[in-house]
């Protein structure tokens, strides 16, 4: 296994090898620097009904030596340093927002380090002092940071921006969608929300809004106030002068449960053959069921496929659906899967870009979580933070971790360390899985030997695969009194949120 010490370099989707190298984070810059970026971190923030919401981040050295790490947020106008820390080779920090001088009631959070860095951040409302654990908490989210070469692949391309596949305003449920400029001049945006049921595109947008955004600056669109009304369904498109970062929060008050999806950056939506991942599906397993959003933010219809593939065995079912251009549809896998108790994953295969968000619920104990469906496939991603329950000391976190081949062909080995919070290695040697070609496999932290209760750690997980791998991990506490649920889309060095190039 791969265990520190890499650059993580890697071939990225075409458009990236228009940008200027100075600009890709996970390459050696003029200055060194690598660079996370947070759109939105709460500190003690009201939003729709919920809070306040308190945050910690994880932030991981993914090199083998130490290094200083400066953290930059926005206090008043423009970007303040409010924090030098040191990172201990391999080492994970975990740091509530507040101690890195995050003004109330939140803000953009920026981290520059001189060793390659991954970083998510959990939130929590109300704060709780067991934190990054989520026992004393009653609503738990959050996400996995941005790259660089996240925020570049939305401003390359004929069709540059960022795509959220979800907003709504409908069951109870409301989306604010948060644009945050993570740039040092200002930036023009535009947001365009579309309705589901847009055939042939014919509708336009339901709502076009403008804004100019400082360097630094926040734009919080609450979707209800600005569509004014309920029950509307559809997807979001941005597009900006400048660096942004998109987030979408969606608040269902009345369940005590929300979720955080990360805009997708695109380049072009130009016709070819597209693959992405959704490597964690549930039908009916333990009252857990999935959704699957897909949005065609292109011109042109978009013809799709959905391969459904069991954990560790091979292909169950598809469904084969058309999304009008500019339009979204969502599909249930209860409806798809006949296998009741299924856990499994798919690949989303199409003529065009799909951007996806894939929802999992568990009403009857209130708990959603909500992930991006991934198409860039690496040979190392990391989770920054994992967890192994102790119901001894109060502590009720797991952590599931589930991976999906991007190889249609071929089975790959992938191995899976796990490293403390001081970078020292839990296991003798990395799990080995191997998950069959298009396929997915998933390990479930209680159920992994060697690892005591009570563990917090770092995720590392390495092929020799040229299609890569991608990953989510699902952090599930059932002690919390609403939605105890999140799930993180694994970083990669070359990218977390970018939609597949033609041909993948």
């Amino acid at each position: 296994m791969m265990r520190r010490g890499s650059r993580l370099l890697a071939l990225v989707a075409s458009v990236l090898f228009l940008i200027a190298s100075a600009s890709l984070p996970g390459k050696a810059r003029a200055d060194d620097v690598y660079v996370v970026y947070f759109p939105w971190v709460s500190n003690n923030e009201t939003i729709g009904g919920q809070g306040p919401w308190s945050s910690t981040l994880a932030i991981h050295n993914l090199s083998n030596n130490p290094c200083p790490m400066s953290v930059y947020v926005v206090q008043t106008s423009g970007w303040n340093k409010t924090a030098q820390l040191s990172l201990n080779a391999a080492s994970t920090r975990s740091i509530a927002a507040l101690s890195l001088g995050v003004p109330k009631p939140g803000s953009p959070v920026r981290l520059e380090a001189t060793c390659p860095i991954a970083a998510s951040v959990k939130a929590f409302a109300p704060a709780t002092s067991a934190a990054p654990w989520s026992d004393g908490a009653g609503i738990i989210t959050g996400y996995t940071g941005l790259s660089e070469f996240d925020i570049a692949a939305s401003r390359n391309g004929p069709d540059a921006g960022w795509v959220l596949p979800l907003v709504q305003t409908n069951t109870g449920w409301n989306t604010l969608v948060t644009i945050a400029n993570l740039g040092t001049t200002r930036a023009d945006v535009t947001l365009n929300l579309y309705a589901t049921g847009n055939e042939d595109g014919a509708d336009g947008a339901t709502l076009s809004l403008q804004q100019e955004i400082a360097a630094g600056g926040v734009w919080t669109i609450d979707a209800q106030s600005a569509l004014g009304q309920t029950g509307w369904v559809g997807f979001a498109r941005i597009t900006a002068s400048g660096n942004v970062g998109v987030i979408a929060r969606r608040v269902k008050p009345s369940a005590q449960m929300a979720m955080i999806n990360v805009g997708v950056a695109t380049s072009s939506f130009a016709s070819g053959a597209y693959r992405s991942a959704a490597p964690l599906l549930f039908n009916n397993y333990n009252g857990w069921n999935t959704g699957i959003t897909l949005a065609n933010p292109s011109a042109i219809p978009a013809t799709v496929t959905v391969e459904y593939h069991e954990a560790g065995g091979g292909y169950v079912s598809n469904t084969e659906v058309i999304v009008p251009p500019i339009s979204m549809q969502y599909i249930y896998t209860p409806g798809s899967v006949a296998q009741d108790g299924f856990v499994g994953g798919a690949n989303i295969l199409s003529n065009v870009p799909i951007i996806s968000s894939i929802d999992e619920v568990k009403y009857e104990t209130i708990e959603g979580l909500s992930y991006m469906a991934n198409a860039g496939g690496q040979s190392e991603v990391t989770i920054p933070i994992v967890f192994r329950e102790n119901p001894k000391y109060l502590q009720h976190d797991n952590s599931g971790i589930a991976i999906a081949n991007l190889d249609p062909a071929a089975s790959v080995t992938v191995a899976i360390g796990f490293l403390s919070l001081y970078g020292a290695d839990l296991l003798p040697t990395p799990i080995q899985l191997t998950i069959p070609a298009g396929g997915v496999g998933t390990i479930y932290l209680p159920f992994v030997d060697g690892l005591p209760a009570g563990t917090v750690a770092t995720a590392r997980l390495t092929t020799a695969s040229p299609a890569g791998i991608v990953a989510v991990s699902n952090d599930v506490n059932y002690t919390v009194a609403g939605d105890g649920s999140v799930v993180f889309n694994a970083w990669g060095a070359t990218g977390s949120y970018i939609a597949g190039g033609a041909g993948q």
